[in-house]
């Protein structure tokens, strides 16, 4: 018998940077669930032999460490569920570039385990609140993506967030599609040793509650200014840790010059986040997508809307 399940990606404009614990954030954080970018986990039971991981068909293979990730989450949320499964997983997006591929995984892997475990003993599926809490021991902001358009996770509590804004595409423009050199989790641990680190809570803090605000009466611009800030302070983060690392790419820095240019010249543009990689996300109102994609003719662009 097989079981399957898909999750979103989400990008974060109040950044999970820093954690403890069981994949615990030192701070709260904030995001944008992308529906189009999505992974399906399916979950095969067989009659003997060890627990397995395939790629689904037309999908990448994972590195070993990815790999190995993945099934010991698998083996925690399986338990003391008796038999043999073979996983396949595989995403509509590229892997582990920056574009929270293990927030989708996880996510995806958490829903299609639980389900698989359920009607094997029987019994009700958790409802979204329990998976998140229990998805984000796999990867942390993979308990952002159970919820749609809008999520905040705040200590233990995870869940939607009332937004005024117009919809939102996510034009994220892709500069590199290699396989990022520094893990998320290892930014992490080396986060910790930068001198701008002692401040980041307060400064997250302050931010998630402007963010909040600004969502719920639905300025753009306040927005768009407190991802910039965001974006800016995880980064540097990463810039003067011991030793320093840092995603961005040379098309990086030419998006955000684009960017920035924009809205000097127009008074408006995107609302531009990156997470741990060197890809842009760029939020636009879904009725100016076509006017942002002509600008950005140049670059390959991924879309989702929430």
């Amino acid at each position: 018998m097989t079981w399957t399940a898909s999750a979103p990606s989400n990008i974060a404009l109040i950044k999970y940077m820093g954690k403890e614990g069981a994949n615990q954030s030192v701070n709260p954080s904030l995001s944008m669930t992308l529906s189009a970018f999505r992974s399906t986990v399916e979950i095969e039971r067989r009659k003997e032999g060890p627990d397995q991981w395939q790629p689904l068909p037309g999908s990448s293979p994972l590195r070993a460490e990815s790999t190995a990730r993945f099934l010991e989450f698998f083996q925690k949320l399986k338990g003391e569920v008796p038999g043999s499964f073979l996983l396949r997983s595989g995403n509509n997006f590229p892997s582990d570039a920056g574009l929270a591929s293990s927030a989708s995984s996880f996510a995806a892997l958490t829903l299609a385990a639980h389900t698989a475990f359920a009607d094997i003993r029987g019994l009700p599926i958790p409802p979204a609140e329990e998976l998140a809490r229990i998805s984000r021991s796999g990867s942390g902001s993979s308990c952002r993506s159970f919820f749609s358009p809008w999520c905040a996770w705040e200590g233990d509590k995870i869940g939607p967030l009332p937004s005024r804004l117009p919809d939102l595409v996510d034009l994220v423009v892709v500069v590199d599609h290699a396989h990022k050199k520094v893990s998320s989790s290892e930014a992490h641990r080396r986060v910790r040793t930068s001198p701008l680190f002692a401040d980041r809570v307060p400064r997250a803090q302050q931010r998630m509650q402007a963010m909040r605000q600004a969502l719920a009466s639905g300025d753009y611009r306040a927005t768009a200014e407190i991802s910039w800030a965001e974006l800016w302070d995880m980064h540097s983060l990463f810039h003067t840790s011991t030793p320093p690392f840092f995603y961005f790419a040379p098309g990086t820095l030419a998006v955000l010059r684009w960017a920035e240019d924009f809205w000097e010249k127009h008074g408006h543009g995107p609302i531009t986040t990156i997470d741990a990689g060197p890809n842009v996300h760029l939020l636009v109102p879904a009725e100016e997508t076509a006017r942002f994609r002509a600008e950005l003719k140049d670059f390959q662009i991924l879309e989702s809307g929430a």
